[in-house]
């Protein structure tokens, strides 16, 4: 059994994963969340990633 978190996101209680991140949980439920450096990809580090 994995662990659960809730939070109120957009006006709405919801229920996540312990370990997801608020814009997975968000783009799971089809909500658009601005952001500049994100690739759902295994090992990848927006700290060492990102450049504007």
């Amino acid at each position: 059994m994995s662990d659960k978190v809730q939070f109120t996101l957009d006006g709405q209680s919801v229920e996540a994963d312990a370990g997801m991140t608020i814009w997975e949980v968000a783009n799971g439920r089809g909500l658009v969340i601005p952001h500049l450096c994100h690739k759902p990809a295994p090992g990848y580090r927006p700290d060492g990633n990102c450049r504007a």
